[in-house]
């Protein structure tokens, strides 16, 4: 009787596999201590400090790689069909956004300092121009007031998501992405009650288009 031998990974395998570990690793370590070592988060990733070191040779490195990762967890949040009825495109980019704002918005707290303001505007540059297109597009059906010019609104409306997350770091908001949903509506100039319906139909169009 013959047994049938488990494939070995692939060195390539086994260093991705390593690398996923580190930053998810990295992320809980930060998360709970912004001063985290490297040797910290080795032993939080189960690996010996000469690992990090092969894949990150210093904690900017190491801050920088979980800076390109949320990167383009961002950038993916964009890329799939919207509604067509721009506050509940607008709403389900947001509640979309959600899950990644939710790994990411420890960077918030400590790396903002280290990988400074012009890389975070980096990060989130696909989302501000999904946002401002399809407040544009709101704005000509006329879902959308037209008080503020539209990179200014846009603008608010990355304030007010930044300091959403702040607070949901701290534990006073529960439901970040709902919070965050609702502000960005009512900056857009929906109605508070009608935001609120707004955010209910978002959830199931994205429940029905998983």
């Amino acid at each position: 009787m013959s047994s049938v031998e488990e494939p070995v990974p692939s060195p390539r395998k086994r260093a991705n596999a390593n690398r996923s570990r580190i930053l998810d690793a990295a992320m809980r370590c930060f998360a709970g201590d912004p001063d985290a070592s490297m040797g910290d988060v080795a032993k939080a990733a189960g690996v010996v400090r000469r690992t990090v070191y092969a894949h990150f040779p210093n904690r900017d490195a190491l801050v920088e790689g979980l800076a390109d990762e949320a990167g383009a967890a961002l950038a993916a949040s964009v890329e799939f069909p919207e509604p067509e009825d721009a506050a509940v495109a607008l709403a389900a980019g947001v509640l979309r956004l959600g899950p990644v704002s939710d790994r990411y918005r420890v960077l918030l707290s400590f790396a903002r300092k280290e990988v400074g303001e012009e890389r975070i505007s980096e990060l989130i540059a696909p989302v501000r121009t999904h946002t401002y297109g399809v407040v544009e597009r709101g704005r000509a059906a006329g879902v959308f007031s037209a008080y503020l010019p539209t990179v200014v609104l846009v603008g608010m409306m990355e304030g007010l998501t930044i300091a959403t997350l702040e607070q949901a770091n701290r534990g006073v908001v529960d439901d970040a992405s709902g919070a965050m949903a609702l502000g960005v509506l009512v900056l857009a100039g929906v109605a508070p009650d009608r935001a609120s319906e707004v955010v209910g139909s978002a959830r199931r169009w994205l429940q029905i288009t998983a």
